[in-house]
Formats: structure tokens, C-alpha cells, sequence
């Protein structure tokens, strides 16, 4: 994977991946989800050695500029969590399903910043506040898959 460097010491956004870009290579061959349609979107290199997706469809485009957020592009595509969908009809179980996924990796986050012998107060808060969208997300889940079911049983 590329070197994440900076080419300005104190800014995020003037990010570029090194002169190989070997990490935004990687992603050519990924797509990352519409975040209005759910469609795949085949990730692109800027001419700033940046990652950016284009949705012809709904007119979104999107740029991935700073260290941390090229960093979890990268986590989150080859990890294989983000879901794109084809058509509309599963776009909203997508959607739900790659919150669902987000929420996870933000709770598994939360988990290495807890403290061993003492407890923060304000990360154990924000971890149940955490557990608590992902059991509303799976309960959304839930009740769009079984619409869906109804409806093509019809």
C-alpha cells in the first residue's frame, strides 16, 4: 500500500499518497456506494493523488482528502464492508446495511480507547449510544427485508 505523505506539514487536506499512489491503485479495481442511491461507484484518482467517486446518476461527486479519510477508504474497501447495489429496489437495505456495517468498525474503535484499569466515562456513553443505533439499524434491516419478502410473495 502507499505511503501516506503530507505535503504540507500542518494540513490534512493537501494529502497525497506518495509517488507510487499504490493505495488509491488498489482501489481502481473497488467501487464505494452512492451515498443517495446505493449504486457502485468505481473509485478514481484525482490529479492531486486523491480517491473520488462521481455518481452520473443523482450528480454527486465525492473527494476523500485528508490522511484519516483515505486511511478508512482503504480499511473499508479491502475489507470488503461497503456494499453497492444495482438496483433500486435494494438500495435502501444497501444503505442500512453499510450504516450497519460503519456503526461496527466505529464501536470496534471505541473499544481499543477504553481504559483498562480506569473506565472513561464518556467513551462507555458513546459506545452504548453506538450499540443502541445498531440495534435500531438491524431493526430497520429487519423490517425492509421483510416488506420486501411480502411484497415478492405476492
Amino acid at each position: 500500500m502507499g505511503e501516506l505523505r503530507s505535503d504540507q506539514s500542518q494540513s490534512n487536506v493537501n494529502v497525497t499518497l506518495g509517488p507510487s499512489g499504490l493505495a488509491v491503485g488498489e482501489l481502481g479495481e473497488k467501487e464505494f456506494p452512492c451515498p443517495l442511491c446505493g449504486a457502485g461507484l468505481p473509485i478514481r484518482t484525482s490529479k492531486r493523488g486523491k480517491p473520488y467517486c462521481t455518481c452520473n446518476i443523482c450528480g454527486v461527486q465525492m473527494f476523500v482528502r485528508g490522511k484519516t479519510g483515505i486511511a478508512r477508504l482503504v480499511q473499508m474497501a479491502n475489507a470488503r464492508i461497503l456494499v453497492s447495489g444495482s438496483g433500486e429496489s435494494a438500495s435502501h437495505g444497501i444503505q442500512l446495511y453499510n450504516r450497519l456495517e460503519q456503526l461496527k468498525l466505529q464501536k470496534s474503535e471505541l473499544k481499543w480507547k477504553r481504559g483498562i484499569i480506569f473506565t472513561d466515562e464518556n467513551v462507555e456513553n458513546t459506545i452504548q449510544i453506538v450499540d443502541a443505533e445498531i440495534e435500531k439499524v438491524e431493526g430497520e434491516l429487519a423490517k425492509v427485508a421483510r416488506k420486501a419478502k411480502r411484497e415478492t410473495e405476492k
